[in-house]
């Protein structure tokens, strides 16, 4: 069974993969959350047979499971908990599943593949790229003042076909 602790702030969820893990505040921890509200031990989760268990170790703050205050509790996929003020989502699933942070990671792979070849290409040609392409849009003062649509090669817009009594101009 794969259990994840989902951080509701958009940090990385947090992979709990030890039978008993230490959550808490320092390095004392098995799993260190850095928040202000959290003890230095807080909490302790045991994993057994596709449930996961928590326990509060007397925090000054608490630990709260879908909203209520517990010393301990079984949580569920999906359960909401909250260590002090840091709040989170439970993910318990089979080990073939990818997990939330086996996501997270994989995301973050391919979104650092695209910067290093952004980098590549900023190397190859560090000129910004433009609409145009390599070609950039005469300015307005560059334009003749009387200049038609052949000399500036330019297709004729479809309402440019129509006469002003609204008949269709022959092209041929």
């Amino acid at each position: 069974m794969k259990a994840e602790l989902i951080p509701d702030n958009g940090d990385p969820p947090i992979p709990i993969s030890r039978d008993v893990t230490i959550v808490g505040r320092r390095d004392v921890a098995d799993v260190v959350i850095d928040h202000p509200s959290l003890s230095k031990r807080h909490c302790v989760l045991v994993k057994t047979d596709g449930l996961l268990v928590i326990r509060d170790l007397l925090t000054t703050n608490g630990t709260k499971v879908k909203g209520q205050r517990i010393r301990w509790a079984a949580l569920l996929p999906g359960d909401k908990i909250a260590l002090g003020a840091y709040k989170m989502r439970v993910y318990l699933g089979p080990d073939e599943a990818m997990a939330p942070s086996e996501l997270h990671q994989k995301r973050a792979g391919k979104i650092a593949d695209l910067r290093r070849a952004e980098e590549t290409l900023r190397k190859i040609d560090p000129k910004p790229a433009t609409r145009f392409g390599a070609f950039a849009a005469p300015s307005l003062e560059e334009l003749p003042s009387s200049a038609s649509c052949d000399e500036l090669a330019i297709e004729p817009k479809a309402r440019d076909l129509v006469d002003d009594d609204d008949s269709i101009i022959d092209l041929d």
